[in-house]
């Protein structure tokens, strides 16, 4: 997987459901101090039956971090229906 260097296990305790069935849920941490959470689209009423979500993050320290928003992701950046859009996505971050 593209960017597996920079996951980081944050899902331990992860309150979204994304651990249960089929669903993807990886938070990624790149040496710039921001990072994204992807998680698969859910399967249920209202959501796209594939794709991807990401939350674009920013490390303060450790494990803490907080949802931010940057002018070089507008809301299709970040609504994706192939994994590779959400590489692409990935790579604009790391590179912010």
């Amino acid at each position: 997987m593209e960017f597996e260097e920079y996951i980081v296990d944050l899902n331990a305790d992860c309150v979204c459901g994304c651990m249960y069935g089929d669903r993807f849920h990886k938070i990624f941490r790149f040496p710039n101090g921001y990072g994204a959470s992807v998680t698969s689209n859910p399967k249920k009423e209202g959501f796209a039956e594939k794709g991807y979500r990401i939350l674009l993050i920013q490390f303060s320290s450790g494990a803490d971090y907080k949802v931010v928003t940057a002018p070089v992701l507008d809301s299709s950046a970040l609504e994706c229906d192939t994994w590779e859009q959400a590489a692409g996505t990935l790579k604009k971050i790391k590179d912010m």
